[in-house]
Parts: structure tokens; C-alpha cells; sequence
């Protein structure tokens, strides 16, 4: 894999050491975190905007002057106790009669499960007879035509086999989802329950807090009367100060938005720029050239093999994956060779 880069230290790997199809090869990982470490701090700063709510000033109503106080209600804070004890009846009625079906597994995602893991081992059976019968074939020495024919019979069970390990991989991830929802549902209902309790306090405690308003207000009637219509006054100038700080407010805002938007957007487009080299198969590094540079750029070439080095291998190319790596990020693929281990058939 002939690879170019600006710096030799974006190079993100060692001679001897194995990697993972996807695994990260060259990258300039310093430039990349620090634009990161940027778009990260534009976007809390943008959730702290969006956040942060302007409250808009209430409009006061006309005075009509004092009137005698009605008569002490309580029924919105009675009947709303009333409800919440419904609700929290409800809401532990509903956890007990699901607690017991939420802790077990979903049936059917565990029977689709299982009929998967079955079809895995079905087919995994029938690719080692297939590959099998072929060795055997070959050691009698049979015509070519027969072991092309059973060959490809080789692939459409391999094609098979990874359908059935899809399958199978499926079904696992549905049944935990299935088993992380019910796990949800669970505490939710349980959330449920408290939030029931929560409710039936704050009604309780709106009850006793409207009765100590009420005596409070009937202690302030005669007091607010001489104030009320300074009190107007003041309050209509209030309420024009605080509309001008609002559209103010609002104003700001906007702007400060605008610019920590203009400023992500140029973020992500040089993070776009950078480019990153990763590894198109599996395998360990087998060597690594000197670099040369030429006009500010250094080159080198990477071989990955399928299996670690030896004290006998020389060029480390019989099982080597080339490729090569192009400064506009293109990657093109020049050769795959592969070496199978004594247990396995020859495959090209």
C-alpha cells in the first residue's frame, strides 16, 4: 500500500503489528482533534443558546379597582388530589400486572433466535461435507469438469452460510432490543409510579399553600387598596422597559446563532479535508519503506500479509495486499494474494 502524506507522523502503525479491516492507518489525528475539540465547543455553545429561553414580559391588565374577595374555593386543589390518587392507583395497578412479563424474554424473539442459530449450524455443516467431498475429489484425481460443478455448488452453500449468519446475527440484536425495550418499558413504569406519588405531595401541598394564601390575601385587602394605583403605574412602565429588553434579547441572540453557525459550517468543511487512510482487510504489517519526500510530501509503501512475519520471509509479498492510496483520497487495488494455512484449500 503506497501511501502520501504531509508528515510522516500521521502514520498510525508499526512493523509487526495486527490489524482490523477499517482500522486507521495515516491521519493527521492532531489537526482532526483540534477541529474537533472547536466543533465542540461551537456546539455547546449553540445548546447553550437554544437553551436558554427569553422569557416575554407579561401584560399587565387594566385596574378595575379592588373588589370584595370571593368566597374561600378549594375544589381545584380537592379535585386535584382526588385525581392523582386515581392516577397513582392506576400507575402501580399497571407495574405489578406487567413486572412479571417484562422480566422474562419476548418468546417469540427467542424462538426466532433459535430457529436462526439452528440454520447457522445447518448450514455450516453442509458448506464442511461440500469442502470435504471436493478435497476428496481432487485426491482421486477426477475430471475438472466434475470439481468446477462441485465447486460452484461449493459457493452457492458458502452464499448460504453467510445468509444464514445474517440471519442469525438479526435475530440476537432483535432479541436484545426486544429485552432493552422491555427493560424500558419497566422502568418507565416504575418512573411512573414515583412520578404518581410526586403528583399527589404537589397537589397536597397546593392545597395547604392556596389555604395560607387565602388568609394572607384577606390580611392584605385593606393595604393594597392606597398602593393599588401607584402600583399601576409603575407597573406599566416596567412592563414597557422590559418589552424593549426583550426584542433586544431576542436580537442578540439571533446574531450570536448566525455566527456560531457560519463558524461550525467552516469547522466541518476543513475536518472534510483531512484525509484518513484505513485499512482495506485484515492482517499484520509486514514492512514499512523508508520514507522519501518530494515537494513537501513523503511517501512510503506498507505491506499487510495475512499472517505475522518470520525469520524466513525475505519480501513479505507472497500473501500481501497492495494497494494504493492517491493524494485526492481515491484508493485503487492492484493485486490479492493469499497463502491458506495447511488446514485449508487453496482459494484465489
Amino acid at each position: 500500500m503506497s501511501i502520501s502524506v504531509d508528515n510522516p507522523s500521521f502514520l498510525k502503525v508499526r512493523v509487526g503489528q495486527e490489524i482490523k479491516k477499517g482500522d486507521v492507518i495515516s491521519d493527521n489525528s492532531t489537526e482532526r482533534d483540534r477541529l474537533l475539540k472547536q466543533k465542540q465547543s461551537v456546539t455547546l455553545q449553540i445548546d447553550n443558546l437554544k437553551s436558554k429561553t427569553i422569557p416575554e414580559p407579561f401584560k399587565p391588565r387594566e385596574s378595575l379597582g379592588l373588589k370584595p374577595l370571593p368566597p374561600a374555593i378549594f375544589s381545584e386543589e380537592t379535585a386535584a388530589i382526588a385525581q392523582s390518587k386515581m392516577k397513582l392507583s392506576q400507575a402501580e395497578a399497571l407495574l405489578e400486572a406487567r413486572s412479571q412479563l417484562l422480566q422474562t424474554d419476548n418468546p417469540e424473539r427467542r424462538a426466532e433466535s433459535e430457529n436462526a442459530e439452528a440454520g447457522f449450524q445447518i448450514a455450516s455443516q453442509k458448506v464442511a461435507e461440500q469442502e470435504q467431498m471436493i478435497q476428496s475429489m481432487r485426491d482421486m484425481k477426477l475430471s475438472s469438469e466434475i470439481l468446477q460443478h462441485e465447486e460452484a455448488k461449493l459457493k452457492q452453500l458458502r452464499s448460504l452460510l453467510d445468509q444464514a449468519n445474517s440471519a442469525l446475527d438479526q435475530s440476537k440484536a432483535k432479541l436484545n432490543a426486544s429485552a432493552i425495550l422491555q427493560q424500558q418499558e419497566l422502568q418507565q413504569l416504575q418512573i411512573n409510579v414515583r412520578l404518581a406519588q410526586s403528583d399527589l405531595e404537589v397537589a397536597q401541598s397546593r392545597l395547604i399553600a392556596a389555604q395560607n394564601r387565602r388568609q394572607l390575601t384577606e390580611y392584605d385587602a385593606n393595604l393594597n387598596e392606597a398602593r393599588r394605583q401607584q402600583q399601576e403605574n409603575q407597573t406599566q412602565q416596567e412592563y414597557s422597559r422590559q418589552q424593549q429588553q426583550y426584542a433586544q434579547s431576542v436580537r442578540d441572540r439571533d446574531y450570536q446563532l448566525a455566527q456560531l453557525a457560519i463558524s461550525l459550517t467552516n469547522i466541518e468543511d476543513k475536518l472534510a479535508l483531512i484525509p484518513m487512510l484505513r485499512s482495506p482487510r485484515n492482517g499484520y504489517i509486514r514492512r514499512i519503506k523508508p520514507w522519501t519526500g518530494v515537494n513537501g510530501k513523503y511517501t512510503t509503501t506498507i505491506t499487510i500479509s495475512a499472517a505475522p512475519a518470520t525469520p524466513s520471509s525475505k519480501n513479505g509479498d507472497s500473501d500481501a495486499f497492495s494497494t494504493r492510496r492517491y493524494a485526492n483520497g481515491g484508493l485503487r487495488q492492484r493485486s490479492t494474494n493469499i497463502v491458506p494455512s495447511p488446514n485449508q484449500s487453496t482459494r484465489r
